[in-house]
């Protein structure tokens, strides 16, 4: 049964329910086929298409009637194929592939299309070294893409009616200007962080998606990284008391693995600044709320840009918080990041390079140890389908959030640039907490 129902599915193609028929085939005890079958249907003769028009009609008028399709289309928005999202991937380097490893087998989700200028990306050559995070390897140095579309450029893959959901991880230089397309288009976009080069493209992504419906969220991981979630549940219990001071810190040699250098450009990267200390801008106001005063001291590194920052954000209640961020400490440095959290009752303590236990002092012998494990990405990826699947806002990752921690890192390089402290008013929190608004610095 399984052989004759796969043409069937690929011929349904092209009549736009591709998604239907094979959910109920499959429903229906007739096939084991994936949602990668459809995308077969070039195997198929235009005579044998033509001869079981009549059929296929026929066959997909039962099918739809069936109660089984019931749960086929969402009342949030989206179409699903088993009740699963389809995710569309632009860029297919360190973190897209990251992405692409989490997605493929995922309950909730499917990965149906793929894009990317490089063609040996296109075909599965990904056995290259990149990054910080796992990414997929195999025995062979290649990886099947079969069964999924595969695009040269974003405006191809967001024009695929297979796509729900578009994750774009390109160089961030593109950030806005796919994310506000994809948006435009229908889909609902998770973009890798930073949001975009500089406030207005953050600005045009919140508009986009404001005019859309759609959903929009940015993936600041470490708001959803094991040991900083603990550590934020331990300082919401008041396990430490009144925060006094935080230090947060993320180094690194230079990262010499992007597609063209990209990394290396700042004006493609922003430079460390806005690539890599971003992470740690964005977790401290999501703690401790927008500070009163920025101050930073940088250099100009191998990007071009600020690939070294040391910055001081303050409080009116006297409360600080120190932030060292950069990628031009000297090879064979191994990438390290860690933060430290004092009250007035116990400080809090992780780094990456002594384990995965966070570390509670309070004047006992031994700091108390809080095991954490768990996959930041994949969290951060749940929490995304279900933000979609059920028609909430990303509330954990608003995207006025994440905004504000693009217009931090840019006030840190203005007090750079200038050598003066940066006041913020009240009345430009209130701005920048509203999405309606445009941000302005």
């Amino acid at each position: 049964m399984k052989q004759a129902v796969l043409p069937f599915v690929a011929f349904m193609s092209h009549t736009g329910s591709s998604n239907q028929i094979c959910a109920a085939s499959t429903k229906c005890g007739l096939s084991n086929a994936s949602n990668n079958s459809v995308s077969r249907r070039s195997s198929i003769s235009p005579a044998y298409r033509t001869c079981n028009r009549r059929l296929a009609r026929t066959v997909a008028a039962v099918l739809l009637c069936n109660d089984a399709l019931l749960a086929l289309v969402s009342p949030c928005g989206y179409s699903t194929f088993m009740n699963k999202l389809r995710f569309g991937i632009c860029g297919l380097g360190c973190m897209g592939r990251s992405h692409f490893a989490r997605l493929f087998r995922h309950p909730r989700a499917a990965v149906v299309a793929l894009c990317d200028q490089d063609e040996r990306r296109r075909r599965g050559d990904w056995n290259d070294a990149l990054g910080n995070f796992d990414v997929v390897r195999t025995a062979s140095g290649h990886v099947d893409l079969s069964g999924l579309a595969v695009y040269a450029t974003p405006e191809e893959l967001i024009a695929d009616s297979n796509v729900d959901a578009v994750l774009v991880t390109l160089p961030t230089l593109l950030h806005d200007s796919v994310a506000t397309a994809a948006l435009s288009a229908g889909k609902h976009v998770l973009c890798e962080k930073p949001m975009a080069l500089n406030p207005a493209g953050c600005n045009r992504m919140i508009a986009a998606a404001r005019r859309s419906g759609q959903t929009l969220m940015i993936a600041q991981c470490l708001r959803f990284w094991p040991q900083y979630v603990k550590i934020k549940e331990l300082i919401d219990a008041g396990r430490i008391g009144a925060v006094r001071f935080a230090v947060l810190r993320r180094q690194a040699a230079a990262p010499t693995y992007s597609l063209g250098n990209w990394l290396l450009d700042a004006r493609q990267s922003g430079g460390a600044i806005l690539d890599l200390h971003v992470h740690d801008v964005d977790f401290a106001h999501y703690l401790f709320g927008v500070p009163d005063q920025v101050y930073a001291r940088g250099m100009v590194g191998p990007s071009g840009g600020i690939d070294h920052v040391l910055a001081t954000h303050s409080y009116l209640d006297g409360r600080y918080v120190l932030l060292e961020g950069g990628w031009v400490f000297h090879a064979p440095w191994q990438f390290d990041m860690a933060i430290t959290i004092h009250g007035d009752q116990g400080t809090l303590h992780w780094r990456m390079s002594e384990g995965n236990d966070v570390l509670l002092y309070s004047g006992n012998a031994d700091p108390e140890r809080f095991a954490c494990q768990g996959d930041a990405l994949l969290t951060e990826l749940d929490y995304f389908i279900e933000v979609v699947t059920s028609g909430q806002q990303p509330l954990r990752c608003a995207p006025v959030s994440t905004r504000l921690s693009v217009i931090l890192s840019w006030l840190e390089r203005r007090s750079i640039e200038t050598g003066r402290a940066v006041p913020i008013s009240e009345q430009l929190k209130a701005a920048w907490a509203d999405p309606s608004r445009a941000a302005d610095l």
